[in-house]
């Protein structure tokens, strides 16, 4: 009984939610837009002050990380600031923990693509007062040409991904209005993570750009659906086809983040981690992109539309 009353109460907040937006929806796109223009912003001033519009890891810029396995509780702001006075450039550490645990079980320190494994190692030994080696630690380089050439493919694989959702908008639907609300979405998706990862300080990698894929694809896949049901469907009326999608869109979310925080809270393996931390941002943007500005957009070009048929047929 108790899960069949909030079941119902659920139901109601949602046609209530609907019958609003069917009323409002012309203003709240105003609610996105704030979102696109801070972000926008906010990335513009991180690309005047440091050259790049994201703080680049090494898989994208150069660099050496090393991964040390101990047990032994050390600041890592003071291991950052310490490396950083030898080395004479900025050092990126983090600690690593086990599964599910607060228990420390190594770090890991980023550097630049001017320190090499040995001089790392060396500073490290010294901070640390432990022996820093091949066997008790793990260490990635990646070269500068290496990392330019990842960068440049990471950038055609976006642009390649926008194409195809464009592609596929506009043969499902046969309408350009469709294709281009679809695209402008999904880059405030991008947009909305990027700005959100500038203001944390996240670092860039190859990872990154493979959440970002990720979240193309769920936003890709809500708009497709959210669309249809506006566009193509035309059983019953435009709030039970709404209230019907915003009930599997929300089951969506639950389902996907309960997923992403279970694996951002129980991996220690820094891809998934990174992978995790984009999805989770991006999952929850998504319901603004898309129900508030893909979606006001839609309604907008169906509305249009219906009003140029009545006036043809005046």
């Amino acid at each position: 009984m108790f899960f069949m009353g909030v079941r119902r109460r659920i139901s109601k907040e949602i046609d209530n939610v609907v019958e609003y937006y069917l009323r409002n929806y012309r203003k709240m796109v105003i609610i996105p837009i704030i979102f696109i223009i801070f972000f926008a912003s906010l990335i513009g001033y991180y690309y005047h002050v440091h050259g790049e519009p994201v703080n680049e890891g090494i898989s994208l810029a150069g660099g050496t990380n090393i991964i040390v396995n101990t047990n032994h509780s050390i600041s890592a702001t003071f291991i950052a600031s310490s490396l950083g006075s030898e080395l004479k450039q900025a050092v990126t550490v983090s600690v690593v923990k086990a599964p599910f645990s607060n228990s420390i079980t190594g770090y890991s320190v980023t550097v630049g693509k001017d320190v090499n494994s040995t001089q790392l190692q060396t500073a490290l030994s010294n901070i640390l007062k432990i022996p820093v080696n091949s066997k008790d630690s793990s260490i990635n380089f990646v070269s500068s040409t290496l990392a330019q050439s990842s960068l440049y493919s990471s950038i055609i694989l976006l642009g390649i991904a926008f194409v195809l959702v464009a592609a596929v908008s506009l043969f499902y639907f046969r309408s350009v209005w469709q294709a281009f609300s679809n695209i402008v979405s999904i880059i405030s998706d991008i947009i909305n993570i990027v700005g959100v990862l500038d203001i944390i300080g996240f670092s860039f990698s190859t990872a990154s750009i493979a959440g970002i894929l990720m979240i193309m694809g769920y936003s890709a896949d809500r708009n497709i659906i959210l669309a249809t049901n506006i566009l193509k469907r035309e059983e019953a009326s435009m709030r039970y086809r709404l209230t019907k999608t915003i009930k599997t869109s929300l089951t969506m979310d639950a389902a996907a983040l309960v997923t992403f925080i279970v694996l951002f809270v129980g991996t220690t393996n820094s891809t998934l981690h990174e992978i995790a931390i984009i999805l989770i941002i991006g999952v929850i943007f998504d319901d603004f992109t898309v129900w508030i500005l893909n979606g006001s957009t839609q309604l907008f070009g169906l509305h249009y539309k219906e009003a140029e048929v009545q006036k043809a047929k005046i």
